[in-house]
């Protein structure tokens, strides 16, 4: 795992580092719920072929956090290895894992294309 820092300024859009993330075939954890609801950075997100995780964790520590990811793990692999289109799971505080988002949204009848 290494931190967006490593690779990207912290102001760089994210319809930017996602479409990166997309051709360089990177999977990606967040904590962004709020993703699901943006428009361009959700449809880059969808654009670019990444395959990304959110975790819904709320005010949780770090070390919480942590373990409900090494709790989700094999379900993460599992899902990544399950479907070869682009998408949003959740994590669940139990370490549960479900697909979100797997389609572009459409803002004023226009849609991008799926590569």
């Amino acid at each position: 795992m290494e931190p967006h820092s490593k690779w990207f300024r912290h102001n760089t859009p994210d319809e930017v580092w996602l479409l990166e993330v997309g051709e360089k075939k990177w999977i990606v954890l967040m904590r962004d719920l709020r993703i699901g609801k943006r428009i361009i950075e959700l449809n880059a997100l969808l654009v670019g072929g990444v395959k990304a995780f959110a975790l819904v964790s709320g005010e949780m520590s770090d070390a919480q956090n942590a373990a409900i990811i090494v709790r989700a793990l094999p379900k993460v692999f599992d899902m990544v290895e399950a479907n070869d289109f682009p998408f949003i799971a959740k994590i669940q505080k139990n370490g549960s894992v479900e697909l979100w988002k797997t389609e572009l949204m459409v803002h004023k009848g226009i849609q991008l294309k799926k590569h």
